[in-house]
Formats: C-alpha cells, sequence, structure tokens
C-alpha cells in the first residue's frame, strides 16, 4: 500500500499531512485543510471546464441529505463519490467558498493526473491484449459538461485515434501514443483512463433438483412456477438451436453465427422444456429466451434495447474477462444499468480461473473471480458446484478485489446435461453452467412475485436478497470466499416470496429506521438480510461500497445481534476462517442468523451508516425455518425408471446425528432401509428398486427429527416400441408395446411450445388428428394406472420430419409449382400484357388421373377454369400450359393463385399454389418525381427489401424539408440499427429514357453520422436489365455523406432547417435510351438518421427543381421572422412578394443577390392564417406556402 503525502508536484499548497485521507485503489491519499484559505483562481487551468471547476471536495463528515439535496438545487454536482468523505465534484465558477464552507467543506483541491489512470496503466502492466506495437488501446470516460465532438476532435489533434464509442455512454475506447499518457489523463474532461477489457473466455469446464428449482415446477399438483412472462437473455456466442426445448419461446435476431455450442448449453440450463426429453428440462421453461452476442462493456445496441424496452428482465453471461479487475467502467456499467431499471437482474458466472494468482496477495487459491463486471455490487456471481454439492476445484474464489464477498451464490455448474444445435444433447460444465441455473430460477422467482402482485415486477434487489437470505449454507458457517452465501435453495426462496417475509423503505445519513418482525414459537433458525441496490461507484474505488447501512438485530431478552463479517485481509488462512460477528462496512448485505430464536418481536435497526448519495432505499427479507429436517426430492408427483439412479436432496438444520435413509412402496406402510450418512451430508444416490408403485415415498431421520415424501412418487418401466407408422393428410396412426399393468396411455405431440397431450388410448394403438401433413411430428408416451396411482417418465420424443407415411391415397392430385417468373406479367420489363401460365402437376395417388379440372385466378378477378384432358398415372408430373392467357392491364401488385380440382381427392393440403408480383405495364416517362407525401414508404409500385426483417427503409413525416416546410420523408433509423454492414433497398419503379438523351437523377438528403467509428454508407444502383444486374452509380459515406459539418450524437436526428439539406444530382446520360429502375441502398454502420426526398428522374437538370434547391424558407411556420436562404444563385434586382389568401399583397421586397444571401421578413404583425410568398430571381420564379401562427 502506497501513501501518498502530497498528490501534484504543481500544487503541493493544496496536500500535506493532515488528519483526514482517501482510500484510491492501491494508494492512501492524505489531503490538507484549505476551506480557509481556498480560493477558486488556485485550481489549475487543466481543473476549468464548461464555465466552472472539477476536482476532489473532501467534507469533514459526510454531508446530510439536506446538504445533498441543496447542493443539487444550487447546481452543485457532486459526481461520484471516493471513500473516505470526498467526492469528484463540478462547481460552477461563481460558486461561493463561503458556502461551501459553511456547509462542511474541509478541502478544495484539483485531481492529479495519475488518479484518474486504472492501477495497471499507472503502474504500466499492459496486458498483451491491449498492445498495438508502441500503442495502447484504453476506455476513456468523459465527464457529462462537454460535447463528444468536442473530445473526439481534441483527442484527434492529439494523434489520439477513436477506436470505438458507444450510444448513450461516455465510454470511448481509444488507441493512444505509449507515452501520451500523462498528458490524456490532465485533460479536464476525462474522468478515467483503463486498458480496454480482456478478451473474451467462455466460463467452460443438472441440477434441478440440488437447486429445489424442482419444487417450484413440479409440472402437476404443487407450485408450477416456469417463468412464464419474464424475458431471460443469453449473451454468448450466437444463435442457440435449432432445438424443439426452446419451442415458440426463443428470439435469435440479436444473435450471428451458428457452430458453437456454449450459447446452447447455457440457454438449456437456464430455459430448455425438456420437451425432447424431459430429464433435461431447465429451471424456467417457460421464460421467452432472446439471444445476443457477448459483448464485454454492456453497451451493444442488443443488450440495452432489450433491456431498456422492458422484454428482458434477466440476463445471463458466463464470460471472463481478465481476472480480478476490481471496480472498472464495466463493473460501473452493470451496477448502473441496474440501478436505472430496478427490475433488472445481471446473472454472472464467477469464473474457472481457481489456482492462477491475479494478485490479490494471498496466492493462487484467492481471489481470483474473473472480469470486472462479477466485481458489481448489485449484480450476482456464481461458483460452480458437482449436483452433490462439492465444489468444483476450478471454480474462482473470492474475495472480490476490494474484500467484498464474491462469489454472491453457488448452483450445480459441473457436468451437466443441456441443449445443443440440431436437437441434440451435450455434457456442459464449469461456472458457465452454474449462472444460468441462477438466472433460470430468478425467472421463476419474478413469476411467483407477479403472481401475488397483479402481474407487477418485482425489483432485483428483492429477489438477489431473498436468494442468497435463502441458501442452503455450505463451506464455512455463514457466507465465504468460496461458495458465497451457500446453495441456491429455490424452494426456500419461493416461499418466502409467497408468504410476504420481506419490507421495504429508505434511509439518509445519520438516521436509523427500526422494524420489528415477529418470531414463532418453535423456529429452529431465523434469518434477516439487510440489502441494497448500491449507488454505482467511481472506477478504481477501494471499497467500492458508497451508501453503507448498518443491521443490528434486538432480540426480546434486549440481546443485540450483529451480522456476519469475513476477514478479508490477503493471508490465505485468514481468508479461509469462519465468518464471525460484528459491523460491515464493505458489503451491500448484512445477514444476522439465530439459532433456536426464542420467540417474540425481534427489533431490526437500520442505521444510515455513511449515506453520501441519499436517500438509499433497501430490502429486509426474513426467513424463518421451523423443520428441522425437509425431503425437498422427490417429494410428489414424480415418476422414477428401475434401474436408473436418483439422487434424494434434503433441507437439515440443527441437526447432529447421522442421517438415515428409508423407501416405502405402499405409502409408508411398511419401510425399507437405503442407507445412513454423516451428518454433514444432504443429498445421496439411490439405485431405483424395480417395485412398480405410484405410493412410493421417502423417508429421513436423524436423532428425534425425522420428514418424509410430502405426497407419492411412481416407479414404473418406460413404455417401448413407440412408432408413428402412417401419416396421412388429417391423421396420424402411433404403436406401441403394451406396458405391464398399464391401463391406459397418454399420447403427446408437441404443440405451439410444449408437449401436449393429444389423445388417451386404453391400447397398444392410437389414431390422434392433425393439421397439416407437411409439417415435422415430435411425439412420445406416458402409461398410467390410475387404479394404483402409477404413471411412467415420459418417453424421449421422437420425429417424422414431416410428409405422407404409409398413406396409400387412392386418389390425390397434386399442383406442385407455378412455372412463371414475376417479369413475365410486366411489359416494362419484356413482359407481354397477355401472359401465358404455366403449372406442373403430379399424380400423388394410386389411381390414374384424367378430366379433371385445372384454374388460375389473378386478385379476385374470374376464375379461369381448364380441363386437363390426358391421363396421369401415379407418380407421374406433367406441365400444364393454361390456353387462356391472363391479362395484366395496370400497374399494380397481384396475386396469381392457381389450383387443380379432382373428384374424390383425399389430400386437399396439396392442391394450390400462389404467386405474387408486381406488374408494371409500361415504364413511367420522365420527368418524375416522387416526394412521399401520398401513401409514404414505399410508393406505389416501389418495394423495400428488408432482408434481415430488422430496421429499414420507412416514412418520417413533419420533417422539415429542404424548401423549409415541413414535409414526408423516406427515413432509416441507423442510430438504432446495430448491425454493421447490413444492407437495406428502397426499389423503384421502371422509368423510360428511351427518348431522352441527357437523363438526370436527382434527389434531396439530408443525413448525419455518428461518430468517426459509427458511421453510414449510402449507395445507388441502377439496372437495365429487369434486376439481373446492377451498376453502382453514387456511393457517399462517413462526413463525405454527411449533410451537416460535424458528427452527431442526438438521438434519430432530425434535419432542422433546410441547410441541413443537400441535392444530389447524378449524370444518367450513359443510360439514356434503356429502361431502367434504382435502389437506394442503405449500408448501416450504427450512425444516425438517413433521410432522402424529392426523387427526381429528368431529361436534363430541370430549372424548376433547381431552383427549389437552392432556394429555402424557415422556420415555417413562425411568429415573428422568416429567412429566404439563397444558395448558389445571384441575381439582379430579385423580388420577394408575400401575399395573403385573397391575393392581396402585404409585403415587397427588392434587393440584389449574391450567392448564399439571406432575406429576412418580419411576419410578427401579419394576421394568423396562410401566405403566398413569390420569389423571382434571374434563374427562375418559385411560390411557397407560409403558415403565420
Amino acid at each position: 500500500m502506497k501513501k501518498i503525502i502530497f498528490l501534484l508536484f504543481a500544487f503541493t499548497a493544496f496536500f500535506g499531512f493532515s488528519q483526514n485521507t482517501i482510500q484510491f485503489q492501491d494508494e492512501t491519499i492524505e489531503i490538507q485543510e484549505n476551506i480557509q484559505s481556498f480560493d477558486w483562481e488556485q485550481m489549475p487551468e487543466n481543473s476549468h471546464l464548461a464555465n466552472g471547476y472539477v476536482g476532489w471536495v473532501q467534507f469533514y463528515n459526510t454531508p446530510t441529505q439536506n446538504i445533498q439535496d441543496d447542493f443539487k438545487s444550487r447546481g452543485l454536482e457532486l459526481i461520484s463519490y471516493i471513500p473516505h468523505n470526498t467526492y469528484l465534484f463540478y462547481f460552477p465558477h461563481n460558486t461561493s467558498v463561503a458556502y461551501l464552507q459553511s456547509k462542511g467543506v474541509r478541502a478544495i483541491v484539483p485531481v492529479e493526473g495519475r488518479f484518474k489512470l486504472s492501477q495497471d496503466l499507472k503502474n504500466g502492466n499492459i496486458g498483451e491484449w491491449a498492445q498495438i506495437d508502441d500503442k495502447i488501446l484504453v476506455t476513456l470516460q468523459y465527464l457529462d459538461y462537454v460535447d463528444y465532438n468536442f473530445v473526439i476532435n481534441d483527442l484527434a489533434e492529439r494523434q489520439i485515434s477513436l477506436q470505438q464509442s458507444y450510444k448513450g455512454s461516455n465510454n470511448i475506447d481509444l488507441l493512444i501514443p505509449d507515452n501520451c499518457l500523462e498528458e490524456l489523463s490532465s485533460l479536464s474532461y476525462v474522468k478515467w483512463v483503463e486498458l480496454i477489457v480482456a478478451p473474451d473466455l467462455k466460463d467452460d469446464t443438472r441440477g434441478r433438483s440440488l437447486h429445489r428449482s424442482s419444487n417450484l415446477d413440479t409440472q402437476g399438483a404443487g407450485r408450477n412456477y416456469t417463468g412464464v412472462g419474464i424475458g431471460v437473455m443469453v449473451r454468448d456466442d450466437g444463435i442457440v438451436g435449432p432445438h424443439i426445448d426452446f419451442e415458440g419461446r426463443i428470439d435469435n435476431t440479436g444473435a450471428s453465427g451458428s457452430g458453437p455450442s456454449h450459447g446452447d448449453g447455457v440457454g438449456g440450463i437456464m430455459a430448455g422444456a425438456g420437451n425432447l426429453n424431459p430429464d433435461m428440462r431447465g429451471m424456467a421453461a417457460g421464460s421467452d429466451v432472446y439471444v445476443v452476442d457477448y459483448v464485454s462493456n454492456f453497451l451493444d445496441s442488443e443488450t440495452v434495447t432489450l433491456i431498456n424496452s422492458g422484454d428482458v428482465q434477466i440476463t445471463n453471461s458466463s464470460y471472463s474477462n481478465g481476472c480480478n479487475a476490481g471496480y472498472t467502467t464495466i463493473t460501473q456499467t452493470v451496477d448502473t444499468q441496474i440501478l436505472t431499471t430496478p427490475s433488472l437482474l445481471h446473472v454472472f458466472s464467477a469464473g474457472n480461473s481457481n489456482n492462477n494468482n491475479c494478485g490479490y496477495g494471498a496466492g493462487s487459491q484467492w481471489g481470483n473471480i474473473t472480469g470486472g463486471h462479477k466485481q458489481g455490487k448489485n449484480v450476482i456471481a456464481t461458483a460452480n458446484v458437482f449436483f452433490n454439492g462439492t465444489l468444483v476445484g476450478s471454480s474462482s474464489r473470492g474475495p472480490a478485489h476490494d474484500g467484498r464477498i464474491k462469489p454472491d451464490i453457488a448452483a450445480n455448474g459441473q457436468n451437466q446435461n443441456s441443449t445443443n444445435e440440431n436437437n441434440t444433447y451435450q455434457v456442459f460444465g464449469g461456472t458457465s453452467g452454474a449462472a444460468p441455473g441462477i438466472a433460470g430460477i430468478s425467472a421463476q422467482l419474478y413469476e411467483a412475485y407477479g403472481d401475488l402482485n397483479a402481474g407487477a415486477l418485482p425489483e432485483s434487489a428483492l429477489i438477489k436478497a431473498t436468494l442468497l437470505n435463502t441458501a442452503n449454507d455450505y463451506g464455512n458457517v455463514g457466507p465465504d470466499f468460496k461458495f458465497g452465501w451457500g446453495i441456491v435453495n429455490a424452494l426456500r426462496a419461493g416461499i418466502l416470496i409467497e408468504e410476504g417475509r420481506y419490507l421495504s423503505d429508505d434511509i439518509i445519513q445519520g438516521d436509523t429506521n427500526t422494524h420489528t418482525i415477529n418470531v414463532p414459537s418453535g423456529t429452529t433458525q431465523v434469518r434477516f438480510m439487510l440489502y441494497w441496490s448500491d449507488v454505482p461507484a467511481t472506477p478504481g474505488a477501494s471499497p467500492a461500497l458508497v451508501n453503507d447501512l448498518d443491521l443490528v438485530v434486538t432480540d426480546p431478552s434486549n440481546n443485540a445481534e450483529l451480522p456476519w463479517v469475513l476477514d478479508h485481509t490477503p493471508d490465505p488462512t485468514l481468508l479461509d476462517l469462519p465468518a464471525t460477528k460484528g459491523p460491515d462496512h464493505l458489503n451491500n448485505m448484512e445477514q444476522v442468523l439465530i439459532n433456536n430464536p426464542a420467540a417474540g418481536d425481534y427489533d431490526l435497526d437500520v442505521t444510515g451508516f455513511n449515506v453520501p448519495v441519499g436517500p438509499q432505499s433497501y430490502y429486509i427479507v426474513y426467513e424463518i425455518i421451523q423443520e428441522n429436517l425437509t425431503i425437498t426430492y422427490p417429494n410428489d408427483g414424480e415418476s422414477f425408471v428401475p434401474g436408473q439412479t436418483e439422487t434424494i436432496h434434503w433441507d437439515a438444520i440443527n441437526t447432529t446425528d447421522p442421517f438415515t435413509l428409508e423407501y416405502s412402496t405402499d405409502n409408508g406402510g411398511t419401510w425399507n432401509a437405503i442407507t445412513t450418512v454423516s451428518n454433514t451430508t444432504t443429498n445421496h444416490s439411490w439405485p431405483v428398486p424395480s417395485t412398480l408403485t405410484g405410493e412410493a415415498k421417502i423417508r429421513i431421520t436423524s436423532g428425534a427429527f425425522s420428514d418424509e415424501s410430502d405426497g407419492t412418487f411412481s416407479i414404473a418401466a418406460q413404455v417401448t416400441g413407440l412408432t408413428i407408422t402412417q401419416v396421412c393428410p388429417t391423421q396420424a396412426i402411433f404403436n406401441w408395446n403394451a406396458t405391464a399393468g398399464a391401463e391406459n396411455y397418454d399420447v403427446y405431440i408437441l404443440g405451439q411450445k410444449y408437449m401436449e397431450i393429444a389423445g388417451n388410448s386404453t391400447t397398444n394403438t392410437i389414431t390422434v388428428p392433425i393439421s397439416n401433413a407437411t409439417d415435422p411430428i415430435w411425439y412420445s408416451i406416458v402409461a398410467k394406472n390410475d387404479t394404483d396411482g402409477w404413471k411412467t417418465k415420459r418417453l424421449i420424443a421422437l420425429n417424422h420430419p414431416g410428409g405422407l407415411l404409409n398413406c396409400s391415397l387412392t386418389n390425390d392430385m397434386e399442383l406442385t409449382s407455378i412455372n412463371n417468373a414475376p417479369g413475365e406479367f410486366s411489359g416494362a420489363c419484356g413482359g407481354g400484357a397477355d401472359t401465358i401460365v404455366s403449372v406442373d402437376l403430379t399424380n400423388t395417388g394410386i389411381n390414374p388421373q384424367s378430366n379433371f379440372t385445372v384454374s388460375y385466378q389473378l386478385s379476385g378477378g374470374p376464375i379461369v377454369d381448364e380441363t386437363y384432358t390426358g391421363t396421369l398415372n401415379s407418380g407421374e408430373q406433367v406441365t400444364y400450359e393454361f390456353a387462356t392467357p391472363v391479362s395484366v392491364t395496370s400497374n399494380g401488385t397481384y396475386t396469381l393463385t392457381s389450383y387443380v380440382t379432382l373428384t374424390g381427392d383425399q389430400n386437399s393440403a396439396n392442391d394450390e399454389k400462389a404467386l405474387e408480383f408486381y406488374a408494371q405495364t409500361d415504364a413511367t416517362s420522365v420527368p418524375f418525381e416522387e416526394t412521399f407525401e401520398s401513401i409514404g414508404v414505399p410508393p406505389l409500385g416501389w418495394f423495400v427489401n428488408n432482408p434481415d426483417n430488422d430496421i429499414t427503409w420507412e416514412a418520417r413525416e413533419n420533417i422539415a424539408g429542404i424548401d423549409g416546410t415541413l414535409t414526408t420523408v423516406a427515413f432509416v433509423d441507423n442510430y438504432s440499427y446495430d448491425a454493421a454492414g447490413e444492407e437495406d433497398q428502397l426499389v423503384t419503379e421502371y422509368f423510360d429514357l428511351t427518348s431522352n438523351t441527357n437523363p438526370v437523377l436527382e434527389f434531396a438528403l439530408a443525413k448525419a453520422q455518428y461518430s468517426a467509428t459509427l458511421f453510414d454508407t449510402l449507395r445507388v444502383e441502377i439496372s437495365t436489365d429487369c434486376g439481373i444486374s446492377f451498376s453502382t452509380i453514387y456511393e457517399k459515406t462517413d462526413l463525405e455523406l454527411s449533410t451537416i459539418p460535424d458528427y452527431s450524437t442526438d438521438n434519430d436526428w432530425a434535419p432542422a432547417t433546410p441547410n441541413d439539406w443537400r441535392v444530389e444530382s447524378i449524370d444518367l446520360s450513359a443510360y439514356a435510351g434503356e429502361i431502367v429502375f434504382f435502389r437506394f441502398i442503405n449500408i448501416t454502420g450504427y450512425g444516425n438518421s438517413t433521410h432522402i426526398d424529392n426523387i427526381n428522374v429528368t431529361g436534363v437538370l430541370s430549372s424548376p427543381s433547381f431552383i427549389a434547391s437552392q432556394i429555402s424558407m424557415y422556420p415555417n411556420p413562425s411568429s415573428e421572422t422568416v429567412s429566404i436562404s439563397f444558395r448558389n444563385i445571384v441575381s439582379n434586382n430579385a423580388q420577394v412578394i408575400v401575399s395573403n389568401s385573397l391575393g392581396q399583397i402585404v409585403s415587397e421586397i427588392n434587393e440584389d443577390l449574391n450567392s448564399n444571401a439571406t432575406v429576412n421578413i418580419n411576419v410578427s404583425n401579419y394576421a394568423r392564417g396562410i401566405y403566398f410568398v413569390t420569389i423571382k430571381t434571374d434563374a427562375g420564379t418559385i411560390t411557397k406556402k407560409l403558415l403565420k401562427k
């Protein structure tokens, strides 16, 4: 630990020995008291920013809430807190020093550049991933008080290269020379600089019963929380699936690429439905699954958009970036996202880096949590255990960088079976598998809360507190740095939510709130937990805790109970000690646990020990355990298979004797011994006996304590020999081997989301109705004996790929295809007004067929019926051309439907085909103009090609046009379109240039780009061969395309004045004499808005269009002054005449014009209404409409 006596060699007057210090990264900094003599002129130049000052302000004591509120009201911003009593501030230049002194300010000092650098940068520890030759990749965070463009331009002047910027964030990635850190960090607008995040690493190497998740999702009697209505996000390595375990519940549009299967494994554990194999059911089988690519800074558009839209409440990221990274900008981001969206929960793997020395100071077995995001205070980092609860040796261990408790909780991740691509499964492991278990259970709890609260979403603070407080204690007593607060117990968590054993409140600096909770008699253990989502810390802060609350519990005998605390000293022996009791000033959760508590009222005192950013809201959750021993699996309704091994689970509190396990097959009438295990064991692998029964139970005994399954479960062999023997157009037939003792069978078929009962049979065959024989059929079966109360486990689903099977239809004709191409119906593209319709016909029945009807219909018009007089034998195909041609006489969108009609046809599903097309009978003559005012985008005869079904060309109304009036334009929202390189086409109708010698294409463009790394491209292409090939006639990108002088970070930028527009003119003389059409192609780079308007195709450069493009009038409507701007027009004695709606002249201006001249008209005295402004110049005359408001 370094101790800094003075901070800035040039400003030593500010620093010296004193009684007040702050802790920052690895340094203790002493700040000299100076408020009595302080003057703003003492602040150096690099502390001046935006007509104010930036620096550190230290108080004698944490300011009260009244002082914090008063600062806000005066515009005095305490930006972020630094332990202790110190803030990074921004104060206006006229801030009174006397006022600050009266509010308890002790010192004001500038921030030396080195304290804006991360520890690794400051100490020269540069990872290889962040080095490119003699340059370094860093992430810079700038202050809110400067414009993005100013920052980028200033950095560019210093030869610092922008690598990436992020919308909605002040974080930017830079490539900097390795000798400019001092200069960079001393800039006034720089808040923080750190190495770019380390490369992504997957945390690789079921647990429903270990997690007690199965008790929340019994799929029968009891609780059935599946996470329905809750959005969960898989942030991983690409597209998940295809797999029927996600049928009807998955959205892969935010992900790219298939092949890697890490995300598949994560998704299956979190939310697989077990449709294919019921043993593979995940935690939240009813949740909506959104898949996006993992991006380490959590600022990617897909993640941010789904969070902000409310589609996603829970995210899972099972990736590592570095090791023991401390509190970074990414940590700050994830904590901020949760604070901003209280219902959001981020769940992370803790990492598989145990045995790595990550610099905590205690060797390779401690302090190796991977990635800055996992160091968050408001997130969950998950340790990895085997199915029996044993900690996996590679599971990363805490503490966090500043000594806080990490991991937060443990779950089974090792050797899990989960989904893989293409309806297969894989063995999956590591903390990558543990984290989605927690995420899925959280979705179940969200649903449980919503069911009790009219569908409202819980705050993630409540869910996290509930999970931690109800976890089964593993490892050392109390929390530890291996298991966190223990192994998740979903059942207890669910019961806590159901019984409403929680409360919430808020607190300010120095106050104490008292809450009284009654503990009933017969309680074996009570747990009280105080939890709060803390304010994000300053990057590099240590400790990271900002608001520090304290919990003290007073029992009925007036004894004070303090929370658990751990010794986080970097010593391997001390880190492995059990928790003790005492005040906790490091973590944002505190738990008081009391064994065998006395009955009565318990007072919980919550104190705002240090609340520098208040008020602070918090939750108290309490767990009242009255059972010493509880069987959790099997418990009621399960189906076991003889000979397979199942794991029996139980919860034990305050038991000391060994556990004796027994089973019954007659509902507890008699009991059979299984085994006796030690008093530290809470699960046992049990080979299932072969007795057929529906009355099985498990009993466990420890001394005087005993418990047995709440209900009965089944032991029965699964059905064998299931097969689909026939598929016909409306039905399918299934057969199977009879199961001994079975009374009936449920046959399952995959529905919209789940395997559903399609029918019940008392024999070994069944015929079930189907809606479409061409669809795949997934099917399974369960045998039951209702008299004896047993049922078998559902069989692993089987698949029929679709199509008829063993279905000998006597009479079936198929119309196989329509052979016409869409262009055949367009006279403008070489087609004719009368076109022969051609179709293929196939006899798919047994009998030969002849003299049947073949028909077509064009868009609801007359039906053309013709008779095929030849003979088609079984399996033969023929091409049939109608004698009656189809006639298309006008431009428009059409649907051609053709079908075959056979008397006695037994399969109508294959009788019909349809072809949709746009026909343009004649090419449009020029001149032509499209203003998008009539029907928007696309206009009639045009179309939009949107390959990814995402953001694309659309109409945008009430936009300030090139002439200053409000207009409708064609628009692409590139600001929200994070799909770099994706192309969207606006395709025009056909144009006839055969009579033109010098054709020209013009369009008005208004365009902004976001940044030097986030910019879009516009390309225009022409085709002369009806779309077979295209030539590029225009392409611009970055600032060349932009119509404003610099980048704009405005959300969905829109033109505000005519000066934001530009007319683009393209010479088409090379295409004179041709029939052509165009496509305007937006190539997104996640930049900003693109607008086009007034698309003109002319024989020559038209004067009216030229005049309109050069003269603009704004604002319009107006109440004061209207400006008329002339771009490239020079004119002697130009006239501007304003007339009212009656034709009366109300104003006339005569003026000589130079290029870029502006004429102003004062309309403040005009009556409200419509006026006409006629502008006469040497280049021509134009009249514009003006609205006086």
